[in-house]
């Protein structure tokens, strides 16, 4: 039997340390809280540009003048219910912890009130919002 696309393992490259990419982590999570009734939105803020240097420099400063901030979670959820917000940073399955950037946008959302999660296995998104009291 076929294993799920988001449960298959990261192609081995230099890149990776190993375990499920951070794509396949993502997108397993959206389709599980998506079965949940839960609304999840990405927030591009790592992108992969084109072009020579010059090219990439102009392309970052534009984005950033549109609002780009990094650290910011990789995706908005929003519940069933009104008020139902939450943010969940994405990281692969092995390696990559949290940027100090992602630690300040981590403890401004928690400060406010906010639900906060960090995942690196699709079902980490479900335990997350259970803990959050949005499902049982």
């Amino acid at each position: 039997m076929t294993r799920a696309w988001y449960l298959q393992p990261a192609r081995k490259s230099g890149k990776r340390a190993g375990g499920m990419a951070e794509r396949p982590v993502q997108r397993g999570a959206i389709r599980l809280l998506a079965m949940q009734g839960i609304e999840a939105a990405h927030v591009p803020n790592g992108a992969h540009l084109a072009g020579d240097k010059i090219a990439r420099i102009k392309q970052m400063a534009a984005m950033r003048a549109d609002g780009l901030r990094p650290g910011f979670p990789d995706l908005i959820l929003f519940g069933k219910r009104p008020l139902e917000i939450g943010f969940m940073e994405v990281k692969r399955e092995i390696g990559n912890d949290l940027e100090d950037e992602q630690i300040w946008w981590r403890d401004l959302l928690l400060s406010r009130g906010m639900c906060w999660a960090m995942i690196r296995q699709p079902e980490e998104a479900l335990a997350a919002v259970r803990e959050w009291g949005w499902i049982k």
